[in-house]
């Protein structure tokens, strides 16, 4: 990020706290009218202090909105969020900041303003670092079952709640939980790893949890909240599909490194609802790699093609295809200053934008089913991507290289038995029933060249195959993506004739 950036969340912060000081009391005051005229619930106000609902309206929503996630965008924050723990108690959490993908990347829960911080019983407020050792060695009790009170009590059972509420989320979601921040507006509390902190065994590293004790340590520490918790930091923010106008404003022609061709793909049931049947629509797409990242520069103003169900049009198809495909791709070069530029094979595509990257990082326990899934899945790059867009359920971005179609006119090699549930059938490795017509996971039916009737071999796809999610019964030797799925020492596991 900017030092702008920076800045701007210095200079919004120090307004929210200025904005507060001086309405505080008129906040107080207001608030305690409407409890008595019974416009506002008790449970948010009494009268010694500033309760949850007021801080966050009042303080909490604007360092939010500062740091770039908007409470009341529910792209971005869902607030109240609920869950259960492993024993089935319902648990809420106030504010809960998404990435595109609909995983947490943010926990933050709310307090009043003039509750307490942490510290232990009949002692004074501990110093910042004493704070952040005090909550790693009251975690690590809380993960040993011990029943000593290092803390107050009260703060004792906020953080079994918060590790709870971590505890509960799937495994995918606690590997893209980035932060979780406990706050009464007057100060802050952030765990920079939460999984070290409430998943994990032992007691947490106390230099991960960042502790502010007043208004003023808030202040002085905005580089350190900007650094953890603002939202382009924290998740990609830019879609993975651009519009050539959004790419134009967006990409840095300089740093583009190389690009593959690809297509955007969506799926949708249409018809009658006593005879639906899939249509498909196809935008050729220009798959840069800037910066370390993707971006998909997709013909958005050109009309979809639409992927024929009949697999005797797919060769007329894949022509008129290509040809709108390589006009966008020489418009969106020569609007980059990028002519220089040439397609890339897909064994090009670097593995380190696999989507598995982040799990990476939290590997998985041994033994589990995650590491033994882990453990059978070859190294190779992940080539289809759901774009994440609003609304868009089966949507893909898919990676073909210097090709614009991931299926070819007619599978290579031999004549096959397998393309026809029948001659499965006969030789007693075909589904209980043969998949016909195209549904909106798969465009081939038993009897087309494309389609693999062989049932067997679906329990060997599942680790490896790229398509799956749109095409179940695409038979590998008519689909661009065999040399990446098959390495020359699994082909004796293929059914196909030699």
């Amino acid at each position: 990020m900017s030092e702008a950036a920076e800045n701007a969340f210095q200079e919004a912060l120090r307004a929210t706290v200025l904005r507060f000081r001086i309405e505080e009391q008129s906040i107080r005051s207001n608030f305690g009218r409407q409890v008595l005229e019974g416009s506002a619930d008790v449970d948010d106000f009494d009268h010694i202090g500033l309760l949850e609902r007021p801080t966050r309206r009042f303080l909490i929503d604007a360092v939010l909105r500062a740091l770039d996630w908007d409470p009341d965008n529910p792209e971005q924050m869902v607030e109240e969020a609920r869950s259960r723990s492993l024993h089935g108690d319902r648990l809420f959490f106030d504010y809960r900041g998404v990435a595109r993908s609909r995983a947490p990347a943010l926990l933050v829960e709310a307090k009043g303003f003039d509750t307490e911080t942490p510290r232990q019983p009949r002692e004074t407020e501990p110093s910042s670092g004493e704070m952040a050792r005090l909550i790693s060695r009251a975690l690590g009790d809380l993960k040993a079952e011990s029943d000593k009170p290092l803390l107050l009590a009260v703060w004792s059972g906020w953080l079994k709640d918060l590790r709870d509420y971590v505890r509960s989320m799937t495994s995918d979601d606690q590997k893209m939980l980035r932060r979780v921040v406990i706050t009464a507006g007057r100060w802050m509390i952030i765990f920079a790893d939460p999984v070290g902190a409430f998943i994990d065994t032992g007691v947490p590293d106390p230099d991960s949890i960042h502790c502010l004790r007043s208004l003023e340590e808030i202040e002085r520490n905005s580089a350190l909240i900007f650094r953890l918790l603002h939202r382009k930091r924290l998740v990609d923010a830019l879609p993975l599909t651009l519009s050539v106008r959004e790419a134009l404003a967006v990409i840095e022609p300089s740093t583009i490194s190389g690009f593959f061709r690809g297509v955007v793909l969506s799926t949708q049931m249409v018809g009658p609802a006593r005879k639906r049947y899939p249509s498909r629509s196809v935008h050729p797409a220009v798959v840069f790699i800037a910066g370390g990242r993707l971006f998909a520069v997709t013909d958005y103003l050109g009309d979809a093609t639409e992927e024929p169900r009949d697999a005797t049009d797919l060769p007329a198809y894949l022509q008129t295809l290509q040809t709108k495909g390589d006009t966008f791709e020489q418009s969106t070069l020569s609007r980059l200053g990028r002519i220089d530029l040439t397609p890339s094979p897909l064994d090009r595509f670097p593995l380190a934008l696999r989507k598995t990257t982040v799990a990476e990082r939290y590997p998985p326990l041994p033994e589990s089913m995650t590491a033994l899934e882990e453990a059978n899945r070859p190294e190779r790059p992940k080539l289809m991507w759901s774009t994440g867009e609003r609304g868009a359920v089966r949507e893909y971005l898919v990676i073909t290289g210097t090709v614009w179609f991931y299926k070819l006119a007619a599978p290579f090699g031999r004549d096959c038995d397998f393309h026809e549930w029948p001659k499965a059938r006969a030789q007693r490795v075909a589904a209980a029933a043969p998949h016909m017509g195209g549904s909106a996971i798969s465009f081939t039916a038993s009897g087309n060249a494309q389609h693999c009737a062989h049932e067997h071999i679906q329990g060997l796809r599942a680790a490896r195959c790229q398509l799956l999610d749109i095409d179940t019964h695409l038979c590998c030797r008519a689909c661009i993506f065999h040399a990446v799925c098959w390495e020359v020492s699994d082909l004796p596991e293929l059914p196909c004739p030699v």
